[in-house]
């Protein structure tokens, strides 16, 4: 191959200058200019001027000879090279998998550092978030079609249980009412004129003056007109109620909240007139985990605080656990419910509330560095059973200040058993392990 000197000079497919060196570092002469129409071809020696020159098919019209490469025994050099060198492989490999006299193959136990599994009871405290709402939250509606004559009431205000709200325009029900009643007192007097009748027919009939078919009928007119007086008077039970509900009243005692029409508005019936909270009794909704929902039970009571009221905190009871959980985050909603009597807490406010488990019941104690925590929330302990480590999957109960409440999930754990607090992180299941010990204790 042609090496090109610092500050040569080479057009495109052509050399120009004579400083254009060999492998060897010797100036190749050149007196013309020489064409490659592919990539340069090797060196080889020439007779004529005892000097490398480059030959191609192209100047000569034959094959550029090329110096035999060394052999052994018809292999190239460089295979045998390879060869011997993955024999020298293999034959060190071998050699450091025997063993050697007074060693053994077996790795050194992992020196580790231990703390007893222990027995006691906690008061762990569990707070959750949760949202305060309304024990009744309704929204009043017009019972009737009718246009709004009066609305009683406004957003905020406070109303007892039957208090009017607001009142639509009654004259076309008045109206049809006076109509039925007029009508009531005809069919009162067409009554009593028939009953006359009817008592001076069964007079006659006793006479022999007129047949029994006159006085049936007589019978059936009297009959039919007492039929007329009862449809009458449910036209008028119907009228009279439809005027009271004209009036739309309150159902409970609360707050009103949101204001629905106006004075003039037509409302239909089932339409909103306002919307009504009552505030006496607060229910604060708190969606719990599903691993923390076996430790609240119906009627556990809970400390709830507000940030609202930063200095003061309730006291409700659990009244319901929900059985329909959130298929995304997987909470339970938890009622609490706790009495509001002067409506200081609001629907819609921030509330802590917590729960303290059950203080009778024992719970299994390891320090905190026992456990090695897992992406999945979850973890595990390595207990020490005979100078081996035996991984056991726990979960996770509560905590304190230095120790964890857990609960195995595989595997056997009790009181008094030895669990890793360091060097557990790399151990596997069965791997021999030694307890550290300080030079006093030994």
């Amino acid at each position: 191959m042609f090496y090109k000197s610092p500050g040569s000079y080479c057009p495109s497919r052509a050399l120009r200058r004579p400083n254009w060196t060999n492998p060897w570092g010797r100036p190749a002469d050149y007196s013309q200019e020489i064409f490659f129409p592919r990539p340069f071809a090797p060196l080889t020696p020439t007779p004529r001027s005892g000097k490398y020159r480059e030959i191609g098919k192209f100047l000569t019209g034959s094959q550029p000879t090329r110096p035999p490469r060394p052999t052994f025994q018809g292999i190239p050099a460089m295979q045998m090279l390879s060869l011997f060198s993955i024999l020298f492989a293999l034959i060190a490999s071998t050699a450091q998998a025997q063993p050697q006299p007074g060693k053994t193959n077996s790795r050194p136990p992992a020196l580790i550092e231990t703390a007893p599994v222990r027995e006691g009871r906690l008061r762990t405290p569990q707070t959750f978030i949760g949202t305060a709402e309304p024990r009744y939250s309704t929204a009043v509606a017009s019972e009737i079609e009718g246009l709004v004559e009066e609305l009683a009431v406004r957003r905020g205000q406070s109303v007892s249980k039957g208090e009017v709200i607001a009142r639509l325009r009654p004259y076309r029900v008045n109206l049809q009412l006076e109509e039925a009643r007029a009508g009531l007192e005809e069919v009162a007097a067409r009554i009593r004129k028939a009953e006359a009748d009817l008592k001076r027919a069964e007079g006659l009939f006793a006479q022999k003056f007129i047949s029994e078919e006159e006085l049936q009928g007589r019978d059936t007119e009297l009959d039919a007109l007492r039929q007329a007086a009862r449809r009458r008077r449910a036209a008028i039970r119907i009228l009279s109620d439809r005027l009271e509900r004209l009036t739309v009243r309150a159902p409970f005692a609360g707050r009103v909240v949101r204001e629905s029409t106006e004075v003039g508005q037509w409302l239909e019936e089932g339409a909103t007139v306002v919307e009504l909270v009552d505030l006496s009794v607060i229910h604060v909704m708190i969606p719990v985990p599903e691993q923390h929902l076996h430790k609240i039970v119906k009627g556990q009571k809970a400390r709830i605080a507000l940030d609202a009221l930063a200095e003061e905190t309730f006291t409700g009871e659990v009244t319901e656990i929900i059985p329909q959980g959130d298929l995304e985050a997987r909470t339970f909603p938890v009622q609490v419910t706790l009495a509001n009597p002067q409506a200081r807490i609001l629907p819609g406010m921030l509330t802590r509330v917590t729960f303290s488990s059950d203080p009778r019941q024992q719970s299994l104690l390891v320090p905190k560095d026992a456990l090695v925590p897992r992406p999945d929330g979850g973890g595990y302990v390595v207990k020490v059973v005979e100078g081996a480590a035996d991984i056991v999957t726990v979960r996770i109960d509560s905590a304190t200040e230095g120790d964890f409440a857990v609960s195995p999930l595989t595997g056997s754990l009790q009181s008094g058993d030895r669990v890793v607090v360091r060097g557990n992180e790399r151990l596997r299941s069965g791997q021999r392990v030694r307890e550290y010990r300080p030079a006093a204790e030994q």
